[in-house]
């Protein structure tokens, strides 16, 4: 048994670079993009995390679970190891996320962000961050290499974890330090934000889709940056232009304004609903919980059938006129 487990990541290493992907190639990319970060959190203290790079200037990018609403002594790790402090620039704590602005001492690597939408079950996946502090004690992130496991919606919160959503699982091992860490694609691109959050029948490691998150970070940047609020998408329920209903054991589309956000993307009245952000769905009840509470800006994922064919459709949710 020793044997065969210490063989297992040779054997992905191998597989992942049959399957089209170097993984020394991804670490190479993404180490540098990748920093930890600390700060003392109101009532919970101390708090520990990962962090990426969205630009060479520093902004970092975390999760609001390391650095929560009101955290001061904000510190964040380059590579070096290089100390530096921070500010808390913005926070959403519905979507998970947190914006640091530091004063680097030299330009900084931002992260390429993917495109979650095309992620599917049996991708190769990595994680990369701060586990158990690697970052601060060893100037060295932990990478771990593994696939997409699972595509479906976490319902509830766990482990500080503030999101309640759709998640992208994979077997790439995710362990504490590393919420805020990017979940990656064989080429090294970001296509998710690892939570801590995870479903208890089957415990394993979760990542926000990118595609998910990336109207909040515009919006959290547009607000860090003094952007008027009128420049802001609309916070409260997005709308999504159309009413589910069911009928004969499916979910349909009973109404849909054409001059709206899902009939201008191509939905029409009697199109079959199958999934909502990943994770199918049963009854136009589940639609109408995927959709609740999302803020204008939001996109969401849809698969629809029509006319016998499945395909994907995306709405971006609008402010209701």
């Amino acid at each position: 048994m020793t044997a065969i487990a210490g063989a297992a990541p040779l054997l992905l290493a191998l597989w992942a670079q049959a399957a089209g992907t170097d993984p020394g190639a991804v670490f190479e990319k993404a180490a540098a993009s990748v920093v930890a970060v600390r700060a003392k959190a109101p009532v919970l203290g101390e708090r520990s995390g990962t962090g990426v790079v969205l630009s060479k200037e520093g902004l970092i990018l975390t999760s609001s679970a390391a650095c929560p609403e009101g955290s001061t002594d904000i510190r964040v790790w380059l590579r070096g190891p290089r100390r530096v402090a921070g500010e808390l620039m913005a926070v959403s704590r519905k979507d998970e996320i947190a914006i640091i602005r530091i004063k680097p001492p030299f330009d900084l690597r931002p992260i390429e962000l993917g495109d979650s939408s095309g992620v599917r079950v049996g991708h190769v996946s990595y994680t990369i961050g701060n586990a158990a502090n690697s970052i601060i004690l060893d100037d060295q992130p932990s990478f771990n290499a593994g696939v997409v496991s699972g595509l479906y919606v976490l319902p509830e919160e766990r482990a500080n974890s503030t999101w309640r959503g759709p998640v992208i699982e994979t077997t790439a091992a995710v362990n504490v330090g590393m919420e805020g860490a990017p979940c990656l694609d064989r080429r090294g691109k970001m296509v998710g934000l690892v939570t801590l959050n995870y479903s208890p029948s089957r415990f394993l490691g979760a990542a926000l889709p990118i595609d998910e998150l990336k109207p909040a970070i515009e919006r959290l940047l547009r607000r860090g940056s003094g952007a008027p609020d009128e420049a802001l998408p609309a916070a409260g329920e997005g709308y999504a232009g159309f009413r589910a209903a069911d009928r004969d054991g499916r979910v349909v589309v009973a109404e849909v304004d054409p001059d709206g956000p899902a009939g201008r993307a191509g939905m029409k009245q009697g199109d079959a609903i199958l999934e909502v952000g990943r994770a199918a769905v049963k009854s136009a009840r589940d639609v109408e919980e995927r959709l609740r509470g999302l803020e204008a800006g939001a996109a969401v994922w849809l698969r629809i059938e029509a006319d016998g064919e499945a395909a994907p459709l995306k709405i971006v949710l609008e402010k209701k006129k």
